[in-house]
């Protein structure tokens, strides 16, 4: 009886001691793969965020992998060289809207949502704003002056950063192309979500 006894708890200390020492964590290739994609840099995917609309609805900029290209610019309501883009940005709104989702984020700085929600009254802008609350986008985007532009495929990839050209339409074909082994790719990293790293 003493020796199964013995044996017994040799066993269980041995295991908590194997338990204990072995830190090793294991990793997913692809996520990790995945991980080192993600930045503010064009060719890269771009880094997933959520926010709200000024006429409260929530988004994803995953919400759009899949389905259509996104325009991101990042602006605020004192920026000259911002107002100088809403008359384009109204125009791709109402003629490209179905093909490519226009969102503008104000940056915070030196701003408040009311000073947004005036703008875009007084201005009577159709496509989307949103508020960058505590800058958190917009420092992930490293976003150091407004307006910065970034167009983001169909796939997540960010296809420009600044230098968006003019003619949207003659380059929504090649935006909304999708990406099959990125797409596949994504869906498992997808799979593996890790917050930290803003996969979700």
């Amino acid at each position: 009886m003493k020796l199964k006894l013995i044996i017994l708890l040799s066993v269980i200390v041995g295991f908590i001691l194997i338990t204990a020492f072995n830190t090793t964590e294991p990793k997913s290739i692809i996520s990790e793969k995945y991980a080192s994609t993600i930045g503010f840099k064009q060719g890269m995917i771009a880094p997933d965020f959520e926010l709200t609309r000024l006429d409260g609805s929530q988004f994803k900029l995953s919400d759009y992998r899949g389905k259509k290209a996104v325009y991101l610019v990042f602006w605020t309501t004192w920026c000259t060289y911002c107002m100088r883009k809403i008359p384009k940005l109204q125009h791709a709104q109402k003629i490209l809207g179905r093909q490519i989702e226009i969102i503008a984020i104000d940056t915070s700085v030196k701003d408040t949502i009311e000073k947004a929600r005036n703008f875009q009254k007084d201005r009577n802008i159709t496509y989307p704003l949103a508020f960058d609350f505590g800058k958190k986008v917009t420092n992930l985007y490293n976003v150091w002056g407004t307006p910065t532009e970034f167009v983001v495929d169909i796939n997540g990839q960010i296809i420009h950063r600044d230098k968006v050209p003019d003619n949207l339409s003659e380059h929504l074909s090649n935006w909304n192309m999708i990406d099959h082994s990125l797409a596949n790719e994504m869906l498992i990293a997808d799979q593996k979500c890790d917050k930290d790293k803003l996969f979700c």
